[in-house]
């Protein structure tokens, strides 16, 4: 019997027959794949993990199916329509359809929902040949996950070209990507057949396409259309197997806006867009990057023998680092563990002291520790804030800190978490136990 969470009023008889009849059983939690039931299109409360199918008596106006899907719907059904029924059984069937894992490196930090999200996909990417479009900020890691892409691929014994456009002078780049023949130009004394063509049979990834000069962008269009290229000095075109990979830290479509990138470029690069989250969104993996960094770090600077070697950081220091915006996200990281590892002198920690002042000192400047203004007004003005799930991993992250400073106990946690944590309750800890059930946080701080 193949099981499902529901949510809300019981199942009408016929579904439920329905339901028999195909081997699903509802039952109050625990299930894989959750079915949340309404009458009214208000927006329900998402299950904490896990994919969901919200069931509702009334049409969903496109602004809540968006908000749905964006907090992890699969479907978003009004009951009554024709044939519906069979519509929530095919989502139930598809909640069982298992990707193979991904073969991850030992190295390769992905303990938060968001990394786990990406790797996947990345995994359904690399299975395809089209193109990909990687966006995020700097330091997130676009390089890496292009490597894995080409990595988890058919192409994956071919060569990986990383071509980093923004180093590339602009008057040099079209003879770089595509070639050039002997004498073409002045001190053109050989040919030369470009790094497109050195990706034959593999990959190609056009690191920060944002700064590709806009004449270039029309021939590039060409190459990626019909896999052809022409060399500098030369009218025959030659056919080139290749897989395509760009990535950018900016945004494309106001680039676009201004007319300083194409459009039909654009298009055509982002067949798949995937977005990288920033090292602020993935808390649970900055512990683990710290111990990552500190092994990568001894790896290549062997301590003198009357010299400290840090095998790990303080819980203080630990929290220090998860308030931290990162706006420079695991580059900056890897940066400062580095720094700190530099000027340590004695022990096996990192300390709050070891770590630069910016980010231990940010409360004096006047700006909040745990709330990054700019942050917020760039998340409003793109669209994509969701003040609830914000709101949550705020508390989340609160609760755990004062879970682990307090060593489990709910009270002590009340004490430290101020006026939310104590309220006005005869037993202190009881809103931090009922804050633990409702976040799905142990007694330890962990989920």
């Amino acid at each position: 019997m193949r099981t499902f969470e529901w949510r809300g009023p019981a199942p009408r008889p016929s579904l439920k027959q329905r339901l028999d009849a195909a081997g699903w059983k509802a039952i109050g939690a625990g299930a894989g794949v959750v079915v949340v039931s309404s009458a009214r299109p208000r927006l329900p409360a998402a299950p904490k993990s896990g994919p969901w199918v919200w069931l509702c008596e009334q049409p969903v106006p496109v602004d809540l199916l968006r908000l749905a899907v964006e907090q992890g719907a699969v479907d978003v059904i009004r009951t009554g329509a024709d044939d519906w029924e069979a519509r929530l059984l095919r989502r139930l069937e598809e909640s069982l359809v298992e990707l193979p894992a991904p073969r991850v490196s030992g190295t390769l930090i992905a303990h938060s929902a968001a990394a786990k999200a990406l790797l996947g996909h990345l995994a359904q990417a690399a299975r395809t040949s089209m193109p990909v479009l990687l966006t995020g900020e700097t330091g997130t890691g676009k390089e890496v996950a292009a490597r894995l892409i080409h990595e988890w691929s058919e192409r994956r014994s071919r060569t990986f070209v990383p071509i980093n456009c923004a180093a590339i002078p602009n008057e040099l780049m079209e003879g770089e990507l595509f070639g050039y023949a002997k004498g073409a130009f002045s001190g053109a004394v050989h040919g030369y057949d470009g790094l497109v063509s050195a990706a034959e049979g593999g990959t190609v990834l056009l690191d920060e396409i944002d700064d590709t000069p806009h004449a270039l962008q029309s021939k590039l269009l060409r190459v990626l259309e019909d896999r052809v290229i022409s060399r500098l000095g030369e009218n025959a075109w030659r056919k080139v197997d290749f897989r395509i990979l760009a990535a950018t830290n900016r945004d494309l479509k106001q680039l676009i806006d201004r007319g300083m990138f194409g459009e039909d470029l654009y298009e055509r690069l982002s067949t798949v867009q995937i977005h990288l989250p920033p090292l602020r969104e993935r808390q649970e993996d900055v512990a683990p990057l710290v111990l990552h960094w500190l092994e990568r770090y001894y790896a290549v600077e062997e301590p003198e023998p009357a010299g400290p070697r840090v095998r790990g950081a303080t819980p203080e220091a630990l929290d220090v680092l998860r308030a931290y915006p990162w706006p420079g996200n695991i580059r900056e990281l890897r940066n400062v563990i580095y720094g700190a590892l530099v000027a340590k002198r004695a022990g096996d920690e990192l300390l709050v002291s070891d770590l630069p002042r910016r980010l231990w000192q940010r409360e004096r400047t006047g700006s909040s520790v745990l709330v990054s203004a700019q942050e917020v007004e760039r998340r409003v003005a793109a669209g994509t804030m969701n003040l609830r799930a914000e709101r949550e991993r705020l508390e989340r992250l609160a609760l755990q800190a004062a879970l682990r400073r307090a060593d489990g106990n709910a009270a002590e946690a009340a004490r430290l978490l101020g006026e939310v944590g104590r309220g006005t309750a005869k037993d202190p800890g009881g809103t931090v136990r009922t804050m633990m059930k409702r976040l799905g946080v142990s007694p330890r701080g962990g989920a």
